[in-house]
């Protein structure tokens, strides 16, 4: 495969150049195969999401978004459906609607922004024996397995098609949620695109990893605390107006776990918001003498004395949740907050990623944020292509030889616009406009 004239991009800026593609990678030179005239047009490695949820990404999309449309008039179709399934609330609805709710004798979920607290009605808060209506944290998962694999497949493909819309090539998912093992491999078997599964168990050794189809079950995920918006993050002071200091959510076999992932050379990857969330995690890791570079997610809350020790792990961050938390910021007592700047500037692991679908699956969203937290161009577009791809041990997320061919040709700004034609293995993927 010849790719003639491109404007490439070479981790800085973009310069003409003709790329060439053979079994699915960047070589020196052929002259076979199909040639993509690209004049005029500019060539960006596929971008990495180094944090998201794909079937989570095409719930949203198949069920309601409360970011997008009415809780009542949601509950006015009581009849359409054999559930209600909506996200999106940042507080809870009031309580005439969740009478209505609860008086429909069929499922209804509602599940917050953060996606760690939810809402259940009666008919599903019986059914499932919950001891509440609102739900926390682990309670959730018992509710994902009520709707049927179905939707589920359906969710996965609308997931990877909003990904590929927007020119990630690459997502570093989070996916046993509703779906079982066996089906989770078959979806991946067939995805389109390349997925790096962080598979969400407390029992690994019951679980198969490594290469599937284009993607790789490759990772361990684990739950250190909840979320800031639901004031389940784990932190060292208490949040205004309450005693409480959050949920901390680490198993309780942790160090087994811990032991399993060294001796198979599995990297963890732990969801830690709060700063003393953050601090226990670290604490185990070196009771354990870990020696492989696991990987920590969100890192929203630091203390000072704990953030040179961060330069072991792969840190996976989200510049845009400093802005989208700041009405939320009055509730809490913290040293560091948000620290992704100084972190690139010490030369730490940092990679970015969107966290759908809390918020959108674009990459233009995520770099304007970063840019506007004082992150270049140049370095916002690295962060979201190779520097993802390093924390997965896979050798993309650049232009250059021996890479994978994962790319996509745009006729503009890449960081305002989408693409036109996206590449894996440098094979065209068909998705939806």
């Amino acid at each position: 495969m010849i790719i003639k004239n491109g404007l490439v991009w070479n981790g800085r800026s973009f310069e003409k150049r003709t790329l060439y593609v053979e079994n699915g990678k960047f070589i020196e030179y052929t002259d076979q195969g199909p040639v993509v005239d690209a004049t005029g047009l500019f060539v960006m490695p596929g971008f990495v999401d180094s944090h998201a949820h794909v079937i989570g990404t095409g719930l949203k999309l198949l069920t309601y978004d409360l970011e997008k449309v009415e809780l009542q008039n949601v509950l006015s179709e009581k009849d359409s459906g054999d559930f209600i399934i909506a996200r999106g609330w940042e507080n809870l609805p009031k309580n005439e609607l969740l009478s209505i709710a609860n008086s429909f004798e069929k499922p209804v979920f509602l599940i917050r922004k953060c996606g760690h607290v939810a809402w259940v009605n009666d008919y599903l808060k019986k059914s499932l024996n919950l001891p509440d209506n609102l739900i926390y944290e682990g309670q959730i998962e018992h509710v994902w397995g009520e709707f049927g694999s179905d939707l589920y497949e359906k969710a996965f493909d609308e997931g990877q098609m909003e990904f590929l819309r927007h020119g990630v090539t690459q997502v570093h998912s989070d996916d046993l949620h509703g779906i079982d093992f066996g089906g989770l491999k078959e979806l991946l078997k067939r995805s389109k695109i390349r997925i790096f599964e962080k598979l969400n168990t407390c029992e690994p050794w019951l679980y198969e990893f490594g290469d599937v189809g284009l993607s790789k079950i490759g990772s361990i995920k684990l739950f250190a605390d909840g979320s800031l918006g639901a004031q389940t993050a784990y932190m060292y002071d208490s949040y205004q107006g309450s005693n409480e200091t959050g949920m901390y959510t680490l198993p309780d076999n942790f160090d087994d776990i811990v032991k399993f992932a060294e001796s198979k050379g599995i990297q963890l990857s732990i969801h830690v918001i709060g700063d003393k969330a953050l601090h226990e995690v670290l604490e185990r890791f070196d009771k354990n003498e870990v020696h492989s570079r696991h990987r920590l997610i969100h890192l929203q809350f630091i203390r000072k004395n704990d953030f040179d020790r961060l330069r072991n792990y792969h840190l996976a961050v989200q510049p845009h949740f400093y802005f989208e938390d700041i009405p939320l910021l009055d509730t809490i007592s913290y040293e560091m907050g948000y620290p992704f700047l100084e972190m690139y500037k010490r030369g730490y692991s940092v990679a970015f990623s969107t966290d759908s679908p809390v918020s959108p699956a674009d990459p233009k969203y995520v770099i304007e944020n970063a840019m506007n937290m004082g992150f270049t161009k140049h370095q916002s577009l690295n962060l979201y292509s190779e520097s993802g791809s390093k924390m997965a041990g896979i050798k993309s997320g650049k232009i250059a030889e021996g890479y994978l061919a994962d790319f996509c040709l745009y006729t503009g700004s890449v960081v305002e616009n989408d693409p036109i034609k996206v590449y894996i293995n440098g094979e065209e993927v068909t998705y939806l406009v």
